[in-house]
């Protein structure tokens, strides 16, 4: 039997943020029952939006934008900044947009000129063009951070299933796993779509499964010269891959443990994009969905806050926008298991702001 100050159940970006952040001044195991990142995080597009997706959390936001360009040029990762656009489809987004320090709105002419791979559709104002935004390659960013834990003394356990959470007079005791027990005074589950049945024996969590769907486009155009961007109306965002497909991507708002294609979306990509992208000529090179579901909660914002028995603490429910986050996530996670103040605004993600829902709530959106 081995023992630890912390165990992390998952090594996503929810799992490897919040030990980062604990290796600090603490001896943490990461346990995943797969290899390291290879669960929903291992799908996200890359497009890291923060600035969009947490629009009224701006600590959160500055710690997340920060934590990419602390990481860039670290081990195999590249932080490339970029603007990102959005259609601005009423006088009312037009001017959020523009009372926004990080987005400057363009009309249809400019529009037109400076992005010319979107077309303006009926009723469009322009385009916002956000900045503290940018891609990078989401496989290279968790194997760095994986690297930058280990170099933190952080032990990975992999292809190790978790299969409970040990108790001792209401509060943690460490973990049972297939392979034996592991004690820890401290646990953080950040398991994504398994985290409900670590935590149901100790509380009910307001976390459904859903699916996000992507689509990898062939356009008869050069897209290395396009701009990342979404479409609030249609719910989708692209961004151009280096190898020279142009990824599609959209939530797909049915509840669902088992992944699958929306078939709305596959009837948007054959007969509405010849509408809203100036080529005409694209063909689908394939779809994906994630290996297992994505997570919500009644709110599209993530649960992160110490539940259930002394020393538990959850990291769950990011709705598509845990990677993102950076180590924003693990600083919130630290602050719930070590009692320090947090830089970012943890409240906006305590489980009480969700008293008395439960898992029967209706779908919300990311979109703003």
């Amino acid at each position: 039997m081995s023992h630890y100050d912390t165990v992390v159940v998952g090594s996503g970006i929810a799992g490897l943020s919040s030990a980062h952040e604990l290796a600090e001044d603490r001896d943490v195991l990461v346990v995943d029952r797969d290899a390291v990142g290879q669960g929903t995080s291992s799908r996200a597009s890359g497009l890291i939006t923060c600035p969009l997706d947490y629009p009224d959390l701006p600590e959160w936001t500055q710690r997340a934008v920060e934590s990419y360009r602390h990481f860039d040029g670290r081990g195999v990762f590249e932080f490339d900044e970029q603007p990102y656009v959005r259609p601005v489809n009423s006088a009312d987004y037009a001017e959020m947009a523009r009372g926004r320090d990080d987005a400057v709105v363009y009309g249809p002419e400019e529009a037109t000129e400076r992005y010319g791979h979107m077309l303006a559709s009926p009723g469009t104002e322009g385009v916002a063009v956000y900045e503290d935004v940018g891609v990078c390659d989401v496989s290279a960013f968790l194997s760095t951070l994986k690297h930058e834990c280990e170099a933190r003394g952080v032990d990975f356990r992999t292809d190790t299933a978790v299969t409970g959470i040990r108790t001792e007079n209401g509060r943690v005791a460490g973990v049972d796993t297939e392979f034996g027990t592991v004690e820890a005074a401290d646990v953080v589950v950040a398991a994504g779509s398994g985290t409900t049945a670590l935590v149901d024996d100790h509380v009910e969590l307001p976390i459904r499964p859903f699916t996000w769907n992507a689509v990898y486009l062939d356009i008869d155009a050069d897209v290395s010269e396009w701009v990342p961007g979404g479409d609030k109306q249609r719910r989708i965002y692209w961004r151009p891959m280096p190898s020279g497909e142009l990824l599609v991507g959209r939530e797909y708002q049915t509840f669902s443990d088992e992944p699958e294609i929306d078939p709305e979306f596959e009837t948007m990509v054959a007969d509405d994009f010849p509408d809203f992208f100036t080529y005409d000529d694209y063909e689908v090179v394939r779809w994906e969905k994630c290996p297992i579901s994505d997570t919500t909660t009644p709110a599209a914002r993530a649960v992160i806050d110490a539940v259930g028995p002394d020393g538990l603490v959850v990291a769950a429910g990011f709705h598509g926008a845990g990677v993102m986050a950076g180590l924003a996530i693990g600083d919130v996670v630290r602050s719930h298991v070590t009692d320090a103040a947090s830089s970012v605004e943890a409240d906006a993600f305590a489980l009480d702001r969700f008293d008395g829902t439960g898992r029967d709530f209706d779908f919300a959106t990311l979109w703003p």
